[in-house]
């Protein structure tokens, strides 16, 4: 402390006194200083003066003083009986603040590889699964404005639609459905992105057999995604269906008339899907993998309809 009073003195300060009138007595010295060596070099210098280094030490003590004294009272504001680790929680968290995006990276790169390592670890689970299961016999998707039992969409299990496929056809073992929403109106913004993820769907689930409603399947129709059913391919599996259920239209490719799908509305076994329609169109996906299956499942609907 005599060091810290001694420099006071030296600037001519008492003890104590602010930080402005430190930094104002600072610059009158060092203006003092400046004329001193102004003078002619004959006149003999005033001993009595502090010499310039003098007067920077002294200030420099003061002024590192009174960030002590600041920052002291900083601590004490954040940190209270803690106030001693102050200094340490500040170098962490200019630490973090300094390198923020640098840990930010590594969090998201650890997080990455422990969800690609997660992802990997569930497929090989999931392919492992369905190894055991038997080949596909067919896959039927919804496509178009149809709803699940409880009135509500998508339909989040599959399974039980499903197993009423697997038992409306007995020679059959395994049957995949897919269920795909898609508004005939364009109402909202949820409208509009059910939408583009029927596009997503069309190109990701291959299936078999669609069944739609009259707008979506004249879409697909006309865009060449539907199998003609009075083609050769139908003659092969002796298929057949009445004129009156029979749906024709044009390709964008081929303007002869053809018929791309049946109206199954009026079959009963509809009414043991857990499915809610006002219209019931089946057709055969034109690159299907199953198109026998396909037929059979479509001629059974067909005469079922027939029969009532």
């Amino acid at each position: 402390m005599d060091d810290m009073k001694q420099a006071y003195e030296l600037l001519g300060l008492t003890e104590g006194a602010s930080k402005e009138e430190v930094e104002k007595r600072y610059f009158i010295l060092l203006r003092r200083d400046r004329s001193n060596k102004q003078r002619e070099a004959g006149e003999q210098e005033d001993s009595s003066s502090p010499s310039l280094e003098e007067i920077n030490r002294a200030y420099r003590l003061i002024l590192g003083h009174e960030d002590e004294k600041t920052m002291e009272k900083y601590n004490e504001a954040s940190y209270g009986k803690y106030k001693k680790m102050g200094p340490t929680v500040q170098k962490i968290d200019h630490f973090f603040s300094y390198y923020k995006f640098h840990v930010l990276g590594v969090i998201v790169l650890i997080a990455a590889v422990i969800y690609g390592i997660n992802a990997y670890n569930n497929h090989r689970q999931e392919q492992a699964e369905l190894a055991k299961l038997p080949p596909v016999d067919v896959s039927v998707s919804f496509f178009g404005e149809y709803f699940s039992a409880d009135g509500t969409y998508p339909m989040s299990d599959l399974k039980p639609l499903e197993s009423k496929f697997v038992s409306q056809f007995p020679q059959w073992k395994r049957v995949v459905a897919y269920f795909t929403y898609v508004p005939q109106e364009m109402k909202s913004e949820q409208d509009s992105a059910l939408m583009q993820k029927s596009i997503i769907d069309l190109m990701m689930n291959k299936a078999d057999v669609y069944i739609m409603d009259k707008p979506n399947f004249i879409k697909l129709a006309q865009d060449g995604s539907l199998l003609p059913l009075d083609g050769d391919d139908a003659s092969k599996v002796s298929f057949t269906f009445k004129p009156e259920s029979a749906l024709k239209t044009v390709t964008q490719d081929d303007p002869t008339q053809h018929v791309y799908g049946v109206d199954i509305s009026g079959s009963p076994l509809l009414k043991d899907l857990p499915v809610i329609g006002k219209e019931y169109i089946a057709g055969i996906r034109i690159n299907g993998a199953h198109h026998d299956n396909a037929f059979t499942f479509i001629q059974k609907y067909e005469d079922s309809a027939n029969a009532k």
